[in-house]
C-alpha cells in the first residue's frame, strides 16, 4: 500500500532523532551521524532496527546532514545518499522478516541548506535537486524536507521531483516557542500555504520546540483541508554539560504531551532531538489507546493587511522629488548633535531622517533607539539602518519589536560591512541573513505582527559593481521581497550617472540617489583613496585645495553637489544626502539649491 492510502484510514508512528541519538549510544561526541553511512553502516543499521522495533512504521534516512554544508564533496555526498537508502531497505527487511509487517515507509530524508552570500540561490537550488536525483535512482517514492524556515526552495524543488515522478512529498518546519521560523514565517502562514500547494502531500513541524509547546502551537490552528499533518517535536531543550549538549529523558512526560497532539488528529507522530527508541515505543503503545480523529478544519483567519503607505511614500508613488538626509549615531552617549542636526533639517522641508548602522563595522549608538528619539523631539519621520552583521535573528527581531512599539515604520535593510581584518580575533560577525533574507523576514512580520500597520523599507544599490546585470538581479530579488525604494553610494562622474540611468531604465522602482559633499581637499583624497566603490575623479578633486577656507570648500561642494543633482534630475525620485562631520547646515544649503535650480529647469 503506498502512504497516500495509508493515511487515509490509519496514523502513522514516525521513528526518533538519528544524530542526537547516534552520539548517545555510540558515545561519538559531535561526530556527524551522517558519515558513519560509509564507515560504520551496521551502526546506523542497529539503529533504525531499534526503532522499528520499537514500534516505528515510517523510517527516515539517515541523511539530514548529506549536504554541502557538512561534505566538502558532491561525489561523496552521492555515495553517503546510496548507501543510506539502501541501509534503511536492508533494516526494513530484516525487520519484515522478523515480525512479517507488510506496512513500513521508507522516507528519503533532507535537511535545510542554508544559502548565503557566498552559496547563492540557484547553486542552492540545483543542490536540491540533485540530491532529489540520487534518492530517485535509489528508488525513493516518498520525500521528507525537514526543520524548513521558508517555502523559497520547498516550491521550485517539489515542483521539480513532481514532474520527474509519482512520489509523496512532506514538508515539515521549525518554529520557535512563539510560532515563527527563522524566516519569520508564522505556523499560522505555514499552514494556510503548505494546505493549499498542490505539490505538498503532507506538511507539517518538527524541531525547533518540545511536545508542550508544539502542541500549545498546533491546537490553535485551523487547517484549511484534511491534508496530513506530521508532528516530531524534541525531547525537552537541551542543556549543555562539559561543552556537549544533553536532552534529559523525560519518556513519560514527552508521551503525555504527544497524547493531547494525538487528539488534535495529526496523521503521523515521531520525534526529533533527543527522542530515543524508547520514546518510540512508548508512543507507539499510547497511541493504540486513542482512536483516530479528525483535525479542526475550517478557513483559517487571515488577517487583512493594512496600509504601509506615509507621507513619504505617498510622495514618492505621485512622483514628487523626496529628500532624505543621513546623520551618523554618536560614538558615545550625548545625542545632542544628532537632535540639533534633525531639527536644523526638519525646519528644511526634509521628508525624512536616515540613521546608519555602526558603518565600517565601527560601534556606534544603537541606530534604532536614536530614531525614536529623533522623531519624537525633532518631529521629522527616521529610517534606522538595520544591519545584518551585528544581531542574530533573535536580536533583529526584538530590535524590529521595540522600535515599532515606539512609532517607526521605516527601515533601510543593508547586509553591512565586514569586520576589519585586525578586529576579527576579538569581533564575531554573525550574519544569520544578508539583506535580502531579512527583507523577506520583514515582510513576514509584516503579514503578521505588523499586519494592522505595516512598516516600509528600502534597500541600498551599490551600483558599481563589474556586473551591471546582476546588480539588477539582485535588485529585482529584493523587490520580490517587499523592498520599496532603493538608496544609492555617493554620485560625482558622468559614468556614475549612465549606470544609474541604465539600472533605472530595466528595473521598476524608485531610486534616491546618494549625494555626499566633499568639505576639503583632505577629505577629497580620503574618500578617493580610502574608500573603495566610490569614484572620485581628478576633475572633482581639482576643485579644492589644501589652503582653501572652509567656506571655499563647502561653496565647492555645493557647485559639485549641484551639478550631480542636475544631471540626475530626470532619472532620480529623490535625493539622498549623506551629511560630512555632522555639517547639516551645508546640506540644508545643497537642498535649497536643488530644489531652486532644478525647479527652473524643469
Amino acid at each position: 500500500m503506498r502512504i497516500k492510502e495509508y493515511l487515509r484510514s490509519n496514523r502513522l508512528v514516525a521513528d526518533g532523532a538519528m544524530g542526537t541519538y547516534f552520539e548517545e549510544k555510540y558515545k561519538k561526541e559531535n561526530e556527524l551521524a551522517e558519515r558513519a553511512n560509509l564507515a560504520a553502516p551496521e551502526k546506523i543499521k542497529e539503529i533504525h532496527l531499534e526503532y522499528l522495533r520499537s514500534g516505528a512504521r515510517f523510517l527516515r534516512t539517515n541523511t539530514f546532514a548529506a549536504n554541502s554544508m557538512f561534505f566538502d564533496n558532491m561525489e561523496v555526498i552521492e555515495q553517503t545518499i546510496r548507501k543510506a537508502y539502501e541501509i534503511a531497505e536492508s533494516a526494513v527487511a530484516e525487520f519484515q522478516r522478523e515480525e512479517n509487517e507488510a506496512e513500513v515507509f521508507i522516507a528519503a530524508d533532507i535537511g535545510t541548506i542554508y544559502d548565503s552570500d557566498h552559496l547563492e540561490y540557484e547553486t542552492v537550488l540545483a543542490e536540491y535537486k540533485r540530491i532529489c536525483d540520487v534518492f530517485l535512482d535509489c528508488g525513493a517514492n516518498c520525500f521528507l524536507f525537514e526543520t524548513q524556515t521558508d517555502f523559497v526552495y520547498i516550491d521550485p524543488v517539489s515542483r521539480y521531483l513532481k514532474e520527474k515522478a509519482d512520489v509523496f512529498l512532506i514538508a515539515q518546519f521549525s518554529v520557535d516557542k512563539s510560532g515563527y521560523t527563522k524566516s519569520g514565517l508564522s505556523a499560522e502562514k505555514i499552514v494556510r500555504t503548505a494546505a493549499q500547494m498542490e505539490t505538498i502531500d503532507a506538511y507539517g513541524f518538527n524541531c525547533g520546540v518540545e511536545a508542550t509547546h508544539m502542541y500549545r502551537l498546533l491546537k490553535e490552528l485551523t487547517f484549511p483541508n484534511d491534508k496530513p499533518v506530521t508532528s516530531l517535536p524534541n525531547a525537552g531543550y537541551p542543556y549543555t554539560l562539559r561543552g556537549r549538549a544533553l536532552f534529559s529523558h523525560n519518556v513519560p512526560y514527552y508521551v503525555e504531551e504527544m497524547k493531547k497532539i494525538a487528539e488534535l488528529g495529526m496523521d503521523v507522530m515521531g520525534g526529533c532531538c533527543g527522542t530515543t527508541p524508547a520514546h518510540i515505543e512508548k508512543l507507539s503503545e499510547a497511541l493504540k489507546e486513542i482512536p483516530q480523529v479528525s483535525k479542526k478544519i475550517g478557513v483559517p483567519q487571515e488577517v487583512a493587511m493594512g496600509s504601509c503607505e506615509s507621507d513619504f511614500e505617498r510622495k514618492l508613488a505621485r512622483g514628487e522629488k523626496v529628500y532624505i538626509a543621513e546623520l551618523d549615531p554618536p560614538f558615545g552617549t550625548d545625542a545632542s548633535k544628532a537632535l540639533r542636526g534633525a531639527k536644523e533639517l526638519a525646519g528644511a522641508k526634509l521628508d525624512m531622517i536616515t540613521l546608519s548602522d555602526s558603518p565600517m563595522a565601527r560601534a556606534r549608538m544603537d541606530a534604532g533607539q536614536l530614531a525614536v528619539r529623533l522623531e519624537h523631539e525633532a518631529g521629522v519621520p527616521v529610517m534606522p539602518h538595520i544591519c545584518c552583521r551585528d544581531k542574530n535573528v533573535i536580536a533583529l527581531r526584538a530590535n524590529l519589536l521595540g522600535t515599532y512599539m515606539n512609532g517607526i515604520r521605516h527601515y533601510l535593510i543593508v547586509t553591512g560591512d565586514p569586520v576589519a581584518r585586525g578586529d576579527r580575533e576579538r569581533v564575531t560577525s554573525v550574519f544569520d541573513f544578508n539583506s535580502i533574507k531579512l527583507m523577506r523576514y520583514v515582510s513576514g512580520m509584516n503579514e503578521d505582527m505588523f499586519a494592522d500597520e505595516p512598516v516600509s523599507f528600502g534597500g541600498a544599490l551599490n551600483y558599481h559593481g563589474a556586473n551591471v546585470d546582476a546588480i539588477i538581479e539582485r535588485m529585482k530579488l529584493k523587490i520580490q521581497n517587499g523592498c520599496r525604494y532603493f538608496l544609492t553610494q555617493p554620485i560625482y562622474t558622468k559614468d556614475d550617472v549612465e549606470r544609474i540611468r541604465y539600472i533605472k531604465e530595466r528595473v521598476d522602482t524608485k531610486i534616491l540617489c546618494g549625494i555626499m559633499p566633499l568639505v576639503s581637499y583632505k577629505n577629497a583624497m580620503f574618500v578617493k583613496n580610502e574608500m573603495p566603490g566610490i569614484h572620485i575623479s581628478d576633475e572633482i578633486v581639482a576643485h579644492y585645495t589644501p589652503e582653501m577656507s572652509r567656506e571655499e570648500a563647502e561653496d565647492a561642494a555645493i557647485l559639485i553637489s549641484l551639478k550631480t543633482a542636475k544631471s540626475l534630475y530626470d532619472i532620480a525620485d529623490g535625493f539622498y544626502f549623506m551629511t560630512p562631520f555632522n555639517r547639516t547646515g551645508l546640506i540644508r544649503r545643497i537642498m535649497e539649491e536643488i530644489r531652486n535650480e532644478c525647479r527652473k529647469e524643469a
